[in-house]
């Protein structure tokens, strides 16, 4: 056991020796890039059965409970290396042996095991052992490790030259998946390498704090080396970094990075591109301005630098580098830049109006600084480095953003589907350019496309086109146009449609309509040809043909016409009428004809034209002439149909020889037939009854004889039968039917009829009170203009029945509301008649007057047409004119209104009133009332109470409308001006007075009562002289406040007193008296007056006029 004591011992010692040096120093750097974590150490592991042997032994090391190590060897130190990615939070070692039982032979002794976990501290040595008892299963165990993370270290891959900036930052950037503590940031200025060691040796110095524990940090020279001046004397020189972690017992470095040198050199100024004026339009040479802006002017002296380049100490610009930003490739050229960049900046530190010559879609792009700044170095020799451009803000990053190229194509198209229509649809895709876009169609005026969006914002929509080629120049808002290889190239767009419509192309030949034959046949034909349009498919046509009445005609057969592309419809079996062709084609596009088939009028017999059979076979003829018996023909008369004719005649029942003559002669009585066949085997059938006269009959009428007159005998011959006109021959030699002047005897008359025909008869004439109106009632008509009068009349004497005839004044006979054969007429309006009475004799007539009386008209007093003003109303008191009458008042709805005689209407409108009398007696009328939008205002002034004789002034207050005054009968109107009257009472008593005013049609009435009675101021006196000589009496002003003026006019000179009394007669202040004269003007002030009404009496000579004076305060 010693031995094993003093090998762990061993192992330790030398495992401390070993952790206390930099143990990454030696690993190579692609292992340290590939991997996070480095675990390096050894276990140790023996077992002893304490006599007997082991049959089971092993031991196990997992990292982050995964396994990593399995070894069943025993008595053994096993060194160990990991590398690892995932960061190792704990290692577990595990272990166990187990002896033989007692009889050496099955493995079921007993055992012993450990289970150490350790958790992972990095940079800090991990150890542990045990040592076994040497009983039994006995087992010992150590372990030693040591974690480290595995640095790397480098700079932006910006920064590809390794530069260190004096004042411009760069970043260095450890790997990141350590934690915090594990970063430590060192530098050096100096490396030398020792003479017996392959190793570098640096003057290693820790950054300041506040870069410390950090991923990642930024610095520049002046950071690092603490100040500028410095840092400008490492120009030129490298300065060294490296991350490392230190141990946490000892504080020495456990693991390092590789050595990351940054040589020192001076940053460029930072650029900005500003003012960038990108292309507006798309093409194939595109350009952009931009200002080239930097953060300030070169360093240098301008003076050194024009008076010797070669010894200049400052910066220089080499150029400018302009890419694509984040490639290498270029850019484009640069335009208008100075000749010198050095000597221009060294002055300026922008410049406007850069011109690039850039790609032509929208690109990012980069400008660069290039350029060098020349220093003295130790030795005072004069060396340049490149400036440091690799910073974000060295590089000129901007946009240049070039319209996409403007484009557009079809998107949709509808074209027309029939001829000559007008619903054609484009639908233009436009993409590209900048928005709002124009188009032009057809050379019309621009429309933007904003008016035509039906989809989005790039899709032009058109419809209602008729067909043709439309051309759309397209431009978007900065005026480019679509460009095809460097040229304009409008869209182009044909809206299709049938070249032809569709036709009947044998419309109006002589094979296009087959008419009708005959009358009802059906046998017409409409053959129609079509073309035009677009066939269903090289030729065909869809067609329906229907009658006037609806009906659809399936007789149709369909070909192909003469020519190629011709379809035919033929329709047979049609008869006469107006059709309707509807002709579709493919498209659905419809032509529709109206065809009228036609026939032949109907073949009717017109008319069968017949003369006579002469006689009758049962006249007794004295000439015994039996031909005259059977002389009849038949002529028959054909029309419509299609001439000419042919005839077939037939007698029904009779005997007769079937004749094709169009008149057949010779004929008996009898009904014949005869059938018309016109050119198209038309048939009309036709009959005759052939008649015999009717047998000539003579009768004899004669008169009585008068006694007026003896010798007035008349006999009168009466025929009938026969065939008229007759002859008469009488044995008196008369040849007239009539004869008079005959004397009692015997007559006798021969007559022959027109045909021959003649007959005998004898006649003999042998050997005659006064008409007398008894009674008379006539009965008035009840209404005016009403039509119940009657006249009744009692007759006596006469000869035979009296026939009594009516006339009206105007001689017209009455033929209606007779009864009693006459003698009583009724429904008689007013007026004259005239009464005719005649017997049987042959007296003459006896006439007798009468006159039907009727009640006076009833007038209604109220005009037709009515206007009322604002606020105004109109009354009718119809009571003194209809006294025991009712009243129906109504609106023109027929509404009733009111049953009075009075009637009081405020509102315009239509209305009517109906009057019925005790008799039942109607009358009516209409009136309308209408509504004036005026105020009428009528009232005067005028004296409550006066004096008969003495001249009353009533003075309109009405100024600005007509006015009439309503006077009673007996009231004088002395004079009447300026829409004032003056008026006399005759005696004392009571009166109405009245003002009537007109405005705009209106009217209304104000009536005032007066008060007359006798002079209680003794005044006037009675029967004294009625001269008037006052022509004008005023009140100025009227009504006043106790101020007022009093103006007078009289036809001649006369002395005058003026009086002024209340209305309980009462003097109001003295009366006044005025010499003689012909004018005064009297001005009174007495403010005493109290308000109220006064009478204003005049006085002059014999005559005496009043006012009405008010007074207000």
């Amino acid at each position: 056991m010693a031995y094993k004591l003093l090998y762990f011992i061993s192992f330790l010692v030398a495992s401390i020796s070993v952790f206390a040096q930099d143990r990454t120093i030696d690993i190579d750097l692609n292992i340290k890039k590939n991997n996070n974590y480095y675990i390096s150490g050894g276990v140790g592991f023996y077992g002893s059965g304490g006599g007997r042997k082991l049959c089971g032994k092993w031991n196990r090391i997992f990292i982050n409970e995964r396994e990593k190590n399995f070894s069943t060897e025993n008595n053994f130190y096993n060194p160990l290396k990991y590398f690892y990615n995932e960061k190792p939070l704990t290692i577990r070692y595990q272990g166990h042996i187990q002896r033989l039982g007692w009889n050496r032979y099955d493995c079921d002794g007993d055992d012993e095991d450990f289970n150490v976990p350790i958790n992972v501290v990095f940079c800090k040595i991990l150890h542990d052992s045990k040592e076994g008892d040497g009983h039994g299963a006995s087992l010992s165990y150590s372990y030693d490790f040591y974690v480290v993370p595995l640095h790397t270290l480098k700079t932006s891959d910006n920064n590809s030259a390794k530069f260190l900036p004096i004042d411009v930052k760069v970043p260095l950037i450890a790997k990141e998946v350590f934690d915090n503590d594990l970063y430590h940031y060192e530098y050096a200025t100096e490396k030398k390498r020792w003479w017996f060691s392959w190793l570098d040796d640096y003057n290693w110095e820790p950054l300041p704090a506040k870069f410390q524990q950090k991923q990642s940090i930024e610095v520049s020279a002046e950071d690092v080396l603490g100040s500028k001046a410095r840092a400008e004397e490492m120009i030129g020189k490298p300065i060294y970094f490296r991350v490392v972690s230190y141990d946490k017992d000892t504080g020495l470095v456990c693991s390092s990075s590789e050595v990351l040198p940054l040589t020192v050199t001076q940053a460029a100024p930072f650029i900005t591109i500003k003012n960038i004026q990108s292309p507006l339009c798309n093409s194939n040479e595109t350009t952009a301005t931009v200002t080239i802006q930097l953060s300030r002017k070169l360093l240098g002296s301008l003076e050194q630098y024009k008076k010797n380049r070669d010894a200049y100490l400052g910066e220089v610009f080499n150029g400018f580098s302009f890419i694509k930003a984040g490639e290498n490739e270029k850019g484009g050229d640069i335009d208008g830049l100075p000749k010198d960049l050095t000597e221009y900046f060294l002055q300026h530190d922008r410049i406007d109006n850069v011109v690039l010559r850039t790609a032509s879609v929208t690109t990012n792009y980069q400008i660069d600084i290039m350029g060098k700044f020349y220093y003295l170095n130790n030795n005072g020799q004069r060396k340049d480095i490149p400036l440091y451009t690799d910073d974000a803000q060295h590089k000129g990053r901007f946009t240049v953003a070039v319209p996409e190229p403007l484009n557009s194509f079809l998107y949709y198209k509808n074209d027309n589907q029939c001829f000559g229509e007008s619903k054609g649809v484009i639908t233009l895709e436009i993409s590209g350019g900048t928005p709002p876009y124009k188009y032009i169609k057809n050379g019309e005026e621009p429309v933007l496309v904003d008016d035509n969006f039906v989809y989005d914002d790039n899709f032009l929509y058109l419809s209602n086109l008729p067909s043709g080629t439309y051309t759309f120049t397209i431009t978007d808002k900065n005026d480019c146009q679509i460009l095809k290889n460097g040229v304009v190239s409008p869209v182009v767009v044909k809206i299709g449609g049938p070249a032809k419509p569709i036709t009947i192309v044998n419309e109006g030949k002589v094979n296009f309509i087959t008419h009708a034959k005959g009358y009802k046949r059906k046998d017409g034909m409409i053959s129609a040809i079509i073309t035009g349009g677009t066939p269903i498919d090289s030729y065909r046509y869809t067609t329906q043909l229907q009658a006037s009445n609806g009906e659809f005609i399936n007789t149709l057969h369909m070909g192909t016409g003469e020519k190629k592309g011709e379809f035919l419809a033929l329709y047979y079996f049609l008869g006469a009428d107006t059709y309707t062709l509807t002709i579709k084609d493919r498209n659905g596009c419809t032509l529709t004809k109206k065809i009228t088939i036609t026939e032949p009028d109907e073949l009717i017999i017109n008319s069968i034209e017949a003369t006579p059979i002469s006689c009758n076979p049962r006249n007794s003829d004295p000439n015994n002439n039996s031909s005259i018996n059977s002389n009849g023909t038949l002529t028959v008369n054909a029309k419509g149909g299609v001439p000419t004719y042919r005839y077939v005649w037939k007698r029904f029942n009779k005997p007769y020889t079937e004749t094709r003559d169009k008149t057949i002669t010779d004929l008996v009585d009898g009904i014949y037939q005869v059938e018309v066949i016109d050119a198209n085997e038309n048939k009309a059938v036709g009959t005759y009854t052939l008649t015999y006269p009717d047998p000539l009959y003579l009768k004899v009428t004669k008169s009585e004889m008068t006694c007026s007159a003896p010798n007035g005998g008349q006999a009168t011959a009466i025929v009938s039968g026969g065939t008229p006109p007759y002859t008469y021959l009488w044995n008196t030699g008369h040849t007239d039917a009539h004869i008079t002047g005959l004397s009692a005897g015997k007559y006798f008359v021969t007559v022959s009829d027109s045909r021959g025909c003649s007959v005998q008869e004898k006649v003999v004439l042998s050997y005659p009170e006064e008409v007398e109106v008894v009674s008379t009632i006539i009965t008035p008509v009840t209404c005016y203009e009403g039509n119940d009068g009657k006249i009744a009349l009692t007759l006596s004497g006469g000869k035979g029945a009296v026939n009594v005839s009516w006339y009206d004044a105007e001689g017209t006979l009455i033929t209606q509301g007779t009864t009693n054969g006459g003698k009583t007429i009724s429904g008689l309006k007013a007026g004259k008649y005239k009464a005719v009475f005649r017997d049987q004799s042959d007296c003459p007539a006896l006439e007798q007057f009468y006159e039907v009386l009727q009640p006076e008209k009833t007038v209604i007093n109220i005009p037709s047409q009515i206007t009322i003003c604002q606020g105004d109303s109109r009354s009718f008191d119809l009571s003194t004119a209809f006294p025991s009458a009712t009243f129906r008042w109504t609106d023109s709805t027929g509404s009733l209104l009111s049953t009075e005689p009075t009637f009081t209407v405020s509102t315009k409108g239509n209305y009517k009133v109906e009057i019925t009398d005790q008799k039942g007696c109607k009358e009516a009328t209409t009136f309308e009332v209408s509504q004036s939008d005026k105020i009428l205002e009528v009232d005067f002034l005028a004296a409550t109470n006066s004096y008969y004789n003495y001249t009353v002034k009533l003075v309109s207050l009405s100024h600005s409308i007509t006015t009439q005054w309503v006077l009673p009968r007996e009231v004088t109107l002395i004079k009447e001006e300026n829409g004032a009257a003056e008026v006399r009472f005759p005696n004392e008593g009571t009166y109405t007075i009245g003002l009537k005013g007109f405005l705009d049609g209106c009217e209304k009435t104000v009536y005032k009562t007066l008060w007359v009675e006798k002079d209680r101021l003794g005044i006037g006196k009675e029967n004294t002289s009625k001269e008037v000589l006052i022509d004008d009496f005023g009140i100025f002003s009227n009504p006043n406040n106790g101020t007022f003026r009093i103006k007078v006019n009289l036809k001649r000179a006369s002395a005058i007193k003026v009086y002024c009394i209340d209305i309980l007669g009462r003097e109001v202040f003295p009366a006044i008296e005025q010499p003689e004269g012909t004018t005064f003007d009297i001005p009174i002030e007495n403010r005493r007056i109290s308000a109220g009404q006064y009478l204003v009496i005049l006085e002059a000579g014999g005559d005496v006029m009043v006012q009405k004076m008010i007074v207000n305060h």
